[in-house]
């Protein structure tokens, strides 16, 4: 959504025309050098040439404008109307009682030519250039092109420069314009410039102009589709979005000014493109030509006007309008009985011509024939889903449920049942990456298989509720409808296909319960059955659910076994959803068992996989692409984790949106990036999308906000979340163990800054509050829940952090606490061995090695720097700063005298050398000294940053 204001068009920036304008700066750069010219700038309505032309003028530092504005009163227009125009804004009175007296006169016309054209060179002389403005040359008077002729074939060494907008649209019927223009193209001084539609990343940036806010992906790909770049279009869309919350809609003045279009067309023309209107895309000519019913000459003159017009454009072997709102304003003009008996008329042709049933089923939506309508929606949606593409397949299912009633006998017409629709409905939402909607139409499938007693419907109904259910983790609510459907299989007419299906989703409930040891019997069992029902995707299924299961048993190799099996049994059959979920689960094996690199090329083939058979958004697809840019941030590739995690430039659910958003929140803070708290701040309404949303924004919202040197505010952002998946998910959740070594690193670094100012009571607090945070991890460890399993590689090395941050919190060394989190971090997160070798070089300073500390912490520096991680890199530099370990060893030694220590004991007092003297019993000038020399022993510049890494290496007590 937009914001609720918007700019004033006066105020919006210019987006996208740099080019253009340095080429016409250019010109007139060259007039005022004495080299004359012109530049055309071309386009269609709305492009924004007069914009550019604006731009130039305010931008202009020397020199004088004047601006001539033809006008369209017909041809050949109101004799030397621009021309007069001109002399106007020279100021030449003398000129304008010429050019009001003037007579038909060649002579004395090219007199008055000769007398304007001196008039702008002595301008040009006494002013500096002279720009000329020709507003809307297409509806330049004759006249007034004869004198531009004559100034830019005559023009030699005059500071002139002339800038005409030219409307390319509709150009077709004004041959005398046409003909200017070309002759003017070939003279040498002028230049053309023709302004394209702005490119769908310009799109978002004038939209984000508009509002003040940069706009949702989805919403700026819509507004470039239906306004297919030209900026005044797009800029009346972002107002009617913040005034109505809508895009679908034409706004009203915007739709006066295009249905105006049609105006000087002839009746036939109006009717053709009027027709033309009710397809949603390009129309073939055969097909437009049936649904018009006039005689061919009349369709091709018709044709012809249109696209001299700019209306229509050809487009292979059909036509299709300038772009969607155009169409849309024409359509929406129409009366609504014409627009039914239009789409009816299409919807017959269309059939007749072999069409998609897609588009058939839309003209018989759209005609109101709800009989034809439903029966074609079925038909469009296998169709769909034979083509991947379940969104449109849920859309036409969508629609069969919704006007059911509404058809008489729809059970004998269609030969389904509304059950059996509800399922396929539940199924394409799940494959389109809508597990919500998919559940409530599973649900809604049950409801109405038990009502009519249709045992195989109630099965089928149940088990892709189940299967959403898991996608969702709502694993409390997953043993009765599986129980449920294996009960139900077991009917004489349920046939061994649907009971095989009803064991898979059974075991896959059992897994995902964490009953590992009743999982593998059923999983066992499901396999046999799918195999002997030779069903290949329930065989994939189970086969997966198997090798989940020998993983969890200890024998990775036969798990990895077992699922490469499964991908190529699926990709033998076809069975694409099935062999995402052999693929995803054989990448989770790699990754969660702590083979990072093992998962990338895994996941690379079955994401490519998933965009080839239009997947990318089904249940395995989603968490692939989630998987991928964890993978990449943990590789130490943030900048590839940022691109993984970037939402494709197309309608997405907002499920996947808010997940994937979440997780480039990852590489955003460990890259410093400036957009990370805009990127955050954009997640806050979308943590009750999906747990994961709450758990990864909130994390990575705690850890920016401690880079950033905001501790106490970050750990409260870490209890926020916690508290938020207690009450979502409940209290033994694995990722907690992330959030608490998070929030055990923040108010440890409450704890040393209030230590250093001598709150007490403040580093008192952060410790209790540390302690609660502790205890919570361990009860995380010994009975959490997360992936089946135990806790691996990756929630082992996330308890040894929080042991290790909890030690600092303490205010101790914590050598081998960070010795441990480093080893645990091996199995290659990048991010955090760098950021334990920092931890564990300081626990080392701290007991006075600095040779142990020096090599860690140049390792750490050097990974930071690799991986781009900023705020890692610049609090590891500040520590070798503040150790003189970012240069050669002094000859000092690093050791303070026992007076040293008491002078730096004092100035973290606050007593200053003054005080100090007095305390001590030494001079002014001495205490000094002896502060100037502990500085350079610790590679202080300041006397608070002496305090602060005498204590960090544990050489003061404060």
């Amino acid at each position: 959504m937009m914001a609720a204001m918007v700019r004033p068009r006066s105020e919006v920036p210019l987006v996208g025309r740099e080019r253009e304008l340095e080429l016409l700066r250019a010109v007139v750069a060259a007039a005022a050098d004495g080299r004359p010219g012109a530049v055309l700038v071309a386009g269609p309505a709305g492009v924004g040439k007069s914009r550019v032309v604006r731009s130039l003028q305010d931008g202009l530092r020397e020199g004088r404008v004047v601006r001539v504005q033809c006008v369209d009163l017909g041809e050949p227009g109101l004799p030397l109307l621009a021309l007069t125009d001109l002399a106007r804004a020279l100021g030449d009175e003398a000129l304008l009682t010429e050019l009001a007296d003037s007579a038909p006169d060649e002579a004395r016309r090219l007199r008055t030519y000769d007398a304007m054209a001196t008039r702008l060179a002595a301008a040009g002389r006494a002013h500096g250039p002279v720009a000329v403005v020709v507003e809307d040359l297409q509806w330049m008077d004759a006249s007034s092109a004869d004198f531009l002729r004559f100034l830019l074939t005559r023009a030699a060494t005059e500071r002139i420069a002339v800038v005409a907008t030219l409307r390319t649209d509709g150009l077709a019927a004004r041959p005398r314009i046409r003909r200017l223009v070309g002759e003017l193209g070939r003279l040498e001084p002028v230049r053309r410039v023709d302004l394209a539609p702005l490119a769908p990343d310009e799109v978002r940036t004038l939209l984000g102009h508009v509002g003040g806010v940069e706009p949702e992906p989805h919403v700026a790909d819509e507004v470039f589709r239906r306004t297919a770049g030209n900026p005044f279009f797009v800029q009346a869309l972002a107002e009617e979005l913040a005034e109505t919350g809508r895009l679908d809609a034409v706004p009203t003045a915007l739709a006066d000014l295009l249905v105006g279009r049609l105006e000087p067309l002839d009746e036939t023309a109006r009717a053709v493109v009027r027709t033309a209107s009710g397809s949603a895309g390009p129309v073939p000519d055969a097909v437009l030509r049936v649904v018009v019913g006039r005689p061919d000459a009349e369709v091709d003159e018709a044709l012809r006007a249109a696209v001299q017009a700019g209306l229509l454009t050809a487009e292979g072997d059909g036509y299709a309008f300038a772009h969607d709102l155009l169409r849309a304003a024409i359509h929406d003009d129409l009366l609504p009985g014409v627009r039914l008996r239009l789409h009816a008329r299409y919807a017959a042709a269309l059939a007749a011509a072999g069409a998609s049933p897609g588009e058939v089923a839309r003209h018989h939506v759209l005609a109101g024939n709800r009989p034809e309508a439903l029966a074609w929606s079925l038909r469009a949606a296998d169709d769909a889903l034979s083509a991947t593409a379940p969104d449109a397949a849920l859309q036409h299912l969508q629609y069969v449920l919704d006007t059911w009633s509404e058809v008489d006998e729809a059970d004998a017409l269609s030969g389904t049942t509304r059950g059996r629709v509800a399922v396929r409905a539940a199924v394409a939402a799940g494959l389109a990456g809508e597990p919500a909607r998919s559940v409530d139409l599973a649900r809604l499938a049950v409801d109405l298989a038990d009502a009519v007693g249709d045992a195989t419907g109630a099965v089928q109904a149940r088990a892709e509720l189940v299967r959403q259910l898991i996608a969702l983790d709502r694993t409390e609510e997953l043993q009765v409808p599986a129980e449920q459907a294996v009960a139900l299989a077991a009917a004489e007419d349920v046939d061994a296909g649907t009971a095989a299906l009803a064991e898979v989703m059974l075991a896959r409930s059992l897994l995902s319960s964490r009953r590992t040891d009743a999982a593998r019997p059923v999983a066992e069992r499901a396999l046999h059955r799918a195999r002997a029902a030779a069903v290949p995707r329930l065989e994939v299924d189970a086969l997966t659910t198997v090798a989940f299961l020998d993983e969890i048993g200890g024998d990775p190799s036969r798990a990895a076994d077992q699922l490469g099996a499964a991908v190529l049994l699926a990709r033998e059959h076809g069975e694409l959803a099935a062999e995402l979920r052999a693929h995803y689960t054989l990448a989770s094996l790699h990754y969660y068992g702590g083979d990072v690199a093992g998962a990338r090329p895994v996941l690379r083939t079955a994401l490519a996989r998933a965009e080839e058979t239009g997947l990318r958004w089904s249940d395995p697809g989603v968490e692939m692409r989630v998987l991928e840019a964890i993978a990449l941030y943990v590789g130490g590739d943030l900048d590839a984790s940022l691109a993984a995690a970037a939402v494709p430039d197309q309608r997405r659910p907002d499920t996947a949106a808010a997940r994937l958003a979440a997780v480039g929140c990852y590489a955003a803070v460990a890259r410093g990036r400036d957009d990370a708290a805009l990127r955050l701040d954009r997640l806050a309404d979308s943590w009750d999308v999906d747990p994961q949303v709450a758990l990864v924004a909130g994390g990575c919202e705690t850890e920016r906000l401690t880079w950033a040197g905001e501790p106490s505010a970050a750990a409260a952002v870490a209890g926020r979340a916690l508290a938020h998946l207690d009450a979502v998910v409940g209290d033994r959740m694995y990722g907690g163990l992330w959030l608490a070594a998070l929030a055990l690193g923040a108010l440890a670094d409450e704890a040393a800054a209030c230590r250093l100012r001598r709150d007490g009571a403040g580093a008192a607090a952060a410790e209790a509050a540390g302690a609660a945070w502790t205890e919570r991890a361990e009860q995380l460890v010994a009975r959490g829940r997360g992936r089946p399993g135990d806790l691996g590689p990756e929630g082992r090395a996330w308890h040894a952090r929080t042991v290790a941050e909890a030690a600092r919190l303490r205010g101790e060394p914590a050598v081998e606490e960070w010795e441990a989190a480093l080893a645990a971090f091996g199995y290659g997160h990048e991010p955090e061995l760098a950021r334990c070798r920092w931890r564990l070089a300081e626990a080392r300073l701290v007991g006075g090695d600095r040779e142990s500390a020096a090599p860690l912490l140049a390792a750490a520096a050097e990974s930071a720097a690799r991986m781009g991680a900023r705020p890692l890199q610049d609090a590891i530099c500040a520590t070798q700063r503040r150790t003189a370990l970012d240069r050669p060893a002094r000859g000092t030694t690093s050791v303070l005298t026992g007076r040293e220590r008491e002078v730096l004991g004092l100035v973290a007092e606050g007593l200053t050398n003054r005080e100090i003297g007095r305390r001590l019993h030494i001079s002014e000038k001495t205490a000094s000294v002896h502060l100037s020399n502990v500085m350079a022993k610790l590679g202080a510049s300041s006397r608070t940053e002496a305090v602060t890494v005498a204590h960090r290496r544990g050489l003061i007590e404060i």
